[in-house]
């Protein structure tokens, strides 16, 4: 699972409609969610042919919420 903690990242991934810049791999969905370990916010990036709902799906990802998803995506 690609787990990212900073808002910053999440934020130029969705600028940028998907690519964080230099990056050539398309992320398609950006799920916020409560870790399991201390509660606090991560965003779980889904890339071009993986489970669109790993993250609403996995136990250790409390509250899901997808934030962003391209076109197409649900």
């Amino acid at each position: 699972m690609a787990t990212v903690t900073v808002k910053a990242i999440v934020d130029e991934i969705i600028r940028g409609n998907g690519y964080y810049p230099e990056d050539d791999l398309r992320v398609i969905k950006i799920v916020q969610y409560n870790n399991q370990f201390d509660g606090g916010i991560a965003w779980g990036l889904i890339y071009q042919g993986e489970d669109p709902l790993r993250y609403h799906k996995a136990p250790a990802c409390h509250n899901p919420k997808t934030i962003w998803a391209a076109e197409g995506v649900r």
